[in-house]
């Protein structure tokens, strides 16, 4: 039974207490925040800080090569290059990595606090990265966009097509 209020939807099984929020099934544990509606400013301010904090090339391959597990810095690197041969979409600066680009992408991401590093204090002074609880969290909420990413391959092939024309149009 569907029990309609302003903000989302609930409804009872044998499962217990499911939330429907924007066409998204969201489990008991998760509730969407009351005061946030997708046509709010407020969730227009929320994916413009989410945007600020993700901002850089490379920001994406380091959270996902250290959801993996946590890395060493040269792990991290050699990790990255060898699975960036390129991602099909033009305007990418660089295809490959590079040692002061990783070093000031970690810095970024040590300070939006996603990333936090342990240096050892034995020689060979080495330096583990791993990500943040609240970035464990983010990737996990990022899941939605993946899947939706995969249901529409099609329409995200098309719009990579388009834009390697537009770019090799205006060379």
């Amino acid at each position: 039974m569907l029990n309609r209020s302003t903000t989302r939807w609930k409804c009872r099984n044998a499962a217990g207490p499911e939330w429907i929020f924007s066409g998204c099934w969201w489990p008991r544990q998760r509730r969407p925040l009351e005061s946030v509606r997708p046509y709010g400013g407020k969730y227009l301010q929320h994916i413009i800080d989410v945007r600020h904090l993700l901002a850089g090339e490379w920001v994406w391959d380091v959270l996902v090569t250290l959801n993996r597990s946590p890395a060493q810095y040269t792990e991290l690197l050699a990790t990255i290059q060898g699975c960036s041969g390129g991602d099909g979409w033009p305007g990418r600066q660089h295809r490959r990595l590079r040692d002061g680009t990783l070093n000031r992408t970690l810095r970024r991401l040590e300070q939006a606090e996603l990333v936090e590093s342990f240096k050892e204090k034995i020689f060979p002074y080495r330096t583990t990265y791993q990500l943040t609880e609240p970035a464990g969290e983010l990737l996990e909420s990022a899941l939605p966009l993946v899947l939706w990413a995969g249901r529409h391959g099609a329409l995200v092939s098309r719009v990579k097509e388009r834009r390697r024309a537009e770019d090799g149009e205006d060379s």
